[in-house]
């Protein structure tokens, strides 16, 4: 499974026209043997369902909405032939007040089903009331074509968006090692230019995106892949603020260089963010208790400074940052940890 997750992130536009083809090909190939009557609107809902979305939680979501805005689209659709022939103009008002009704409720939670609601009642009832042969087989078609579709995308090389999730993930914590570990040379050597951190942004942002795909995925795991990515954002507001700030300019530079043990504490912290990154690769994470984690045995030095010293302002502050992020990391790895646990077993 691990192999295949690799395989399936680094190949998944390609492995998605697969897909597509497949699912067109199967499509068209019933079309043909069956002789079905207005086919086209099969291989429009195959392409609606599985031409933008490439992960398995969504096209589920989508085609969910489509079958069911399907189903209640022809009921209202269908249901208008109930009318009898000589009430042509009738027919027409009930159907404009029927889309208008559900283009409403698409700036609800349930948008995409709404919207094929009223393009079902249009495709069904829209021709008018002699055209009921040529509305059954409309509602047919979509309806099949939309299980064929769910089936290539669970059966054929599927696209979990938590793989994509998880793989961000590894990213944004080999990233943090690497500006952390940069941000611990500039301190030491009293050398410092600002760190552009822009990429961890980045990819929060493809995360958030693939939320809503990964809660269809792992409902049992919501939660938690949730938290995850709250982990995340809480490492790149502590990590923003101490990349961003100039330290060399501060009044407490000289305590954040000269406090005993501390540049150690951080290069050890530096190396776990590598370590972790390299767990996540293997899918086998061991949480990092507080207690390893030297940042957070550290101590100011047992002489006190005066209240008044200023330095004190941004010496506190940077040891509070280190510390944060030691502890939101130690968080992340129990996370992860419970995660791929839950998953394994």
């Amino acid at each position: 499974m691990k192999n295949y997750s690799h395989f399936a992130i680094k190949y998944f536009r390609q492995l998605l026209v697969f897909r597509v083809f497949v699912a067109l090909s199967i499509i068209i190939s019933v079309i043909q043997i069956f002789n079905l009557p207005y086919g086209s609107w099969a291989l429009i809902t195959a392409v609606t369902i599985m031409g933008s979305i490439p992960f398995l939680g969504g096209v589920l979501s989508k085609a969910s909405q489509r079958i069911s805005g399907t189903i209640l689209g022809a009921i209202i659709g269908l249901s208008l032939f109930l009318l009898p022939a000589s009430y042509n103009w009738l027919h027409h008002v009930i159907l404009i007040a029927a889309v208008v009704t559900a283009i409403f409720f698409t700036q609800g939670k349930y948008s995409y089903a709404s919207l094929v609601v009223a393009i079902t009642i249009v495709v069904v009832a829209g021709g008018g009331p002699e055209d009921l042969h040529a509305a059954v087989w409309r509602t047919i078609n979509v309806f099949w074509a939309a299980v064929v579709a769910i089936c290539c995308s669970l059966f054929i090389f599927p696209a979990r968006a938590t793989d994509h999730y998880l793989d961000y993930t590894h990213n944004f914590i080999k990233l943090c090692y690497d500006y952390y570990h940069k941000h611990n040379q500039q301190i030491a050597t009293r050398n410092y230019k600002p760190i552009d951190i822009s990429p961890l942004s980045t990819i929060l942002d493809k995360q958030t995106a693939l939320q809503p795909h990964t809660k269809n995925e792992n409902v049992a795991s919501k939660q938690l892949l949730t938290e995850i990515m709250l982990t995340e954002e809480q490492i790149f507001t502590m990590l923003g603020s101490m990349l961003h700030t100039k330290w060399d300019t501060q009044l407490g530079q000289a305590k954040i260089s000269d406090m005993p043990g501390l540049m150690e504490a951080k290069e050890q912290l530096a190396n776990r963010f590598e370590k972790l990154a390299k767990q996540i690769e293997k899918q086998v994470i061991l949480p990092v208790k507080r207690d390893e984690i030297k940042m957070l045995s550290i101590l100011p030095p047992p002489e006190m400074h005066e209240q008044s010293d200023a330095s004190d302002i941004s010496y506190y502050g940077y040891l509070w940052l280190n510390r944060e992020v030691a502890r939101q990391f130690s968080l992340l790895t129990h996370l992860l940890h419970e995660y791929y646990s839950h998953v394994r077993y």
